[in-house]
Parts: structure tokens; C-alpha cells; sequence
């Protein structure tokens, strides 16, 4: 699976349906998640504003532990695929 620019803003929860951060920027089909930003950078990635550029603290997601993608959500499962 490859992620797109309409996956900017989305929120990421693990398993248990735990809100773990936001992707804050796709580059090259790879997300970037950021943990626990704060409600206004949020807000910019799910609205497009200013620059979606991911900084120090956040982590290339591996779309081999998506479970599901959806209306905004990212849900992760328990362990990758094999």
C-alpha cells in the first residue's frame, strides 16, 4: 500500500482504538506520523494549511501494519504482515 496526500491530517490508532498521532506529511508514498501534536498542527494537516513538512519527532509508518484505512483513520494491527 502506498499513501497519498488525502492520508495528510489522518489519525493513527494502534489496536486497542488508542489515538497515537497524525499524519503530518506523505512524501514519496511514505507517511510520516507525528505523536501527540498539538491541536493546532492538528488541525493544519487535516485542513492543508501552511507547511506539512514532519519534524524531528516524527516516524515513518510502515504499511505493512495498517489493518485499515479510512475517513480519516489510520488503524494498526497487532503485529505486521508477514
Amino acid at each position: 500500500m502506498e499513501f497519498t496526500e488525502a492520508d495528510e491530517g489522518a489519525s493513527v490508532f494502534d489496536a486497542d482504538r488508542q489515538k497515537i498521532g497524525v499524519v503530518t506529511e506523505v512524501r514519496d508514498g511514505e507517511a510520516y506520523v507525528e505523536p501527540d501534536p498539538s491541536l493546532a498542527e492538528e488541525i493544519q494537516a487535516k485542513l492543508d494549511w501552511g507547511s506539512h513538512e514532519a519534524d524531528d519527532e516524527a516516524f515513518a509508518l510502515d504499511s505493512d501494519w495498517v489493518d485499515e484505512r479510512e475517513d480519516g483513520e489510520i488503524l494498526l494491527r497487532t503485529r505486521p504482515l508477514e
